[in-house]
């Protein structure tokens, strides 16, 4: 595939996760702005979009949404994954119970990325959103997702990082990173404060979703100074959404009554 496919791919997608972020018709200009694509681009890839049937364009407010046919392509998808579109609800859920961002992520190559994000309305927030990448060795849901693996695959991720690494700050040392790993194992979360962003911190666990084979974790953060006063509260609550889903037949994987619900 030549370097112009990837890239209308990746826009193509990048589009379709804007529209499930904000959940609202976009113009021209806000897909732009969102994307960091010049507007020659956008309109283009929109337009071919509208032309194909994936998109409908509204005249008076010159915006454009998703149509029915995205929604039916996804069809099968619900069927097969069935409890996944759960998974949004209950982090909504999950944000609103800690006050601080929310989100999952997963591994892609030598970098965790998240894949959805639920953020509180404040300007001193962990500002996070789907398809952004961090660290996989310097970011906790990296670390989460490194505990999962054995030993000699997390040394092999590590060096792979630091060759990597854009900074002298994101590189690992082995031994020591190894010793981190053995005790997000042994706690059963990863804990970061600064490591990636001065300032801000976030707390994650590993997280088997209802659907496909993919690891995930699942995590929260925000300032220091909050993310540390409620360690205990955002670890209760992760631990309450993952056993939402982790290890129960579909029919009985509801919230319990008094815990994961919010007060």
């Amino acid at each position: 595939m030549s370097g112009r496919s990837i890239k209308s791919a990746e826009r193509t997608l990048g589009l379709f996760e804007l529209f499930s972020r904000e959940q609202r018709p976009v113009t021209v200009g806000r897909v732009s702005t969102a994307l960091g694509i010049p507007q020659p681009s956008v309109s283009m890839l929109l337009r071919n979009l509208t032309d194909l049937g994936y998109l409908e364009y509204d005249r008076s407010s010159r915006s454009y949404s998703p149509s029915i046919r995205v929604a039916l392509l996804g069809g099968w998808i619900n069927r097969r994954f069935g409890e996944a579109g759960a998974i949004g609800a209950h982090l909504n859920t999950l944000q609103r119970k800690v006050g601080e961002s929310a989100f999952l992520g997963i591994q892609n190559g030598a970098s965790a990325q998240y894949v959805i994000s639920q953020q509180p309305e404040t300007p001193d927030r962990l500002d996070v959103s789907s398809g952004l990448y961090r660290s996989l060795t310097c970011s906790a849901m990296g670390r989460a997702l490194l505990s999962l693996k054995p030993d000699g695959e997390v040394l092999s991720w590590a060096r792979r990082c630091n060759v990597e690494a854009t900074e002298e700050r994101f590189k690992v040392h082995e031994p020591d990173f190894l010793k981190l790993i053995h005790e997000v194992r042994e706690r059963g979360y990863a804990m970061t404060e600064g490591d990636v962003t001065p300032g801000l911190g976030a707390i994650a666990i590993p997280f088997a979703p209802p659907m496909g084979s993919m690891p995930m974790a699942l995590g929260s953060g925000g300032p220091l100074h909050r993310l540390r006063s409620k360690k205990d509260l955002i670890l209760t609550a992760l631990h309450e959404f993952k056993s939402a889903f982790e290890g129960r037949p579909a029919e009985d994987r509801q919230v319990p009554e008094g815990s994961f619900e919010e007060n």
